[in-house]
């Protein structure tokens, strides 16, 4: 007899491993509409004049959660599924990555979100074809045109003032060192299944470190009617891909973030973004004094103690499931408890967002006032700028000229005169030559901007010789 989890262990597996079932009332388009009371009070009434039958292990139903975290099925195949989950789980399996990136709005935006796909216009080295639908992989730029003025025509449907999207664009991606290809074709595998009522294009893309590839789906199928990607779609298709991925051999899992221990942060895509390029982005900022002002006040934040229930709960799952798993006779199953319970023990303990705010900003502020530093327009030094620097050595060199043509000029000069009571006789053709020296000044040859700055400098130093000059405002003689 094959191993199966009891009930009570399969619910809580299946909340740890999938989200809550989102259940929409009057989704078919009319108003939403409660319960009929007197239908149900009819039913209970019937239903206690007969007897119940006495719930067993084998008769028991699996719940809605369940079948949404494992799929459908006999129980002892949804215990497989969740055995196998949680396998990967402990072995830290690389996750899969599905994630929405827009909407495109008219058949401009569509062409656009093309041409980005495709690489058009990168050059022939740089080009991609895009996957379709039909299996067609389209290559020229009319092509792709024709086909975004179809969609938004389709979408449009003759009325001109609708405002909805004509397409949804997502990336399906794995982490680095996954082959391209068989991601690629698990991929087009994944899109011909989930979208086969509608129009998809799909390109791979392996100009970053992890292969990607993005998929855009027209909104309305051939049948006419919309969809709206909810929570559940999202892990249908994580749950899917990985599956694909797996079918070709590649080791894939599709778990929520606290199955695998990690607080879910719920953060904008712009904020890692950010972070990977060294920015402190505006949500740590208001994170990290919203912990300075706790831990001023002497509070404790609030937030530790959910996060604290949250993985008690997950521990707890992971633990029974151990129980039973090592109460298994297949030997399998006990090599899967005894890696979940080094998994259990090996969790971090929970930290709220804003204490891992308080930790990365001084950090962060750090590297970007390295960064700020390099990247500031360079301010004017006199100590190290090539032109002051030049006119200090011109300064210096007719102070020694002077010195020295002095002495040889001088006739009362001895040895023992001191230098500085020798008296300072310079020719006005020297001065002209040192004037002339200091001009061309032994420094790298000035660009046109320096020549610029040297010219500006000499007027100003000119300007300030002439103000300080003794004999301004008398006669001339």
């Amino acid at each position: 007899m094959s191993f199966r989890f009891s009930s009570g262990t399969m619910d809580s597996m299946a909340g740890v491993f999938a989200p809550p079932k989102k259940y929409r009332l009057g989704t078919g388009g009319g108003s939403a509409k409660g319960p009929k009371t007197g239908g149900t009070m009819l039913g209970h009434a019937v239903a206690s004049m007969f007897p119940k039958a006495a719930s067993s292990l084998a008769t028991s139903r699996p719940s809605a959660q369940a079948k949404h975290a494992f799929g459908g099925g006999p129980q002892a195949r949804m215990s497989g599924r969740a055995i196998m989950a949680a396998d990967r789980t402990s072995r830290r399996v690389p996750e899969v990555m599905v994630r929405i990136t827009g909407r495109q709005h008219g058949g401009g935006h569509v062409l656009a979100n093309f041409a980005y796909i495709s690489r058009l216009g990168h050059g022939p080295d740089e080009e991609l074809g895009l996957e379709t639908g039909e299996g067609v992989v389209l290559r020229d730029g009319r092509d792709m045109q024709i086909l975004a003025k179809d969609w938004h025509n389709f979408e449009m449907d003759g009325d001109a003032r609708r405002k909805g999207a004509t397409s949804i664009s997502m990336i399906l991606s794995m982490p680095s060192g996954t082959d391209p290809e068989r991601l690629k074709a698990a991929a087009l595998d994944f899109a011909a299944e989930e979208f086969a009522n509608r129009s998809w294009v799909a390109g791979l893309h392996v100009d970053r470190d992890h292969p990607h590839v993005h998929l855009t789906i027209a909104r309305r199928d051939y049948d006419g009617r919309r969809f709206h990607p909810d929570r559940d779609d999202l892990f249908r298709w994580r749950q899917r891909f990985a599956e694909k991925l797996r079918e070709r051999g590649i080791q894939a899992n599709a778990t929520p973030t606290r199955a695998r221990g990690i607080d879910p942060a719920h953060e904008h895509i712009a904020v890692r973004k950010m972070r990977d390029k060294g920015q402190v982005p505006q949500i740590d900022t208001g994170r990290a004094e919203r912990a300075r002002r706790l831990r001023d006040q002497g509070i404790s934040d609030p937030v530790e103690a959910v996060l604290a229930s949250q993985q008690a709960i997950v521990r707890a799952t992971y633990m029974r499931s151990v129980a039973e798993l090592s109460a298994s006779h297949s030997l399998a199953d006990q090599v899967v408890a005894q890696s979940l319970e080094r998994f259990v023990a090996a969790l971090p303990p929970p930290e709220p967002n804003s204490a891992r705010a308080m930790r990365a900003v001084s950090p962060s502020r750090r590297r970007d006032a390295v960064v700020d530093a390099r990247t500031r327009p360079a301010v004017a030094d006199p100590g190290r700028d090539p032109i002051t620097a030049a006119l200090e050595r011109s300064r210096v060199m007719r102070g020694k000229l002077e010195a020295k043509q002095a002495l040889r000029e001088s006739p009362e000069r001895t040895e023992d005169t001191p230098h500085e009571h020798r008296p300072s006789v310079v020719s006005e053709r020297l001065r002209s030559l040192m004037a002339e020296a200091e001009r061309q000044a032994t420094a790298p040859t000035p660009s046109k901007p320096e020549e610029v700055l040297r010219e500006i400098l000499d007027r100003d130093r000119s300007t300030l010789d002439r103000a300080r000059s003794p004999d301004r405002g008398r006669p001339e003689r």
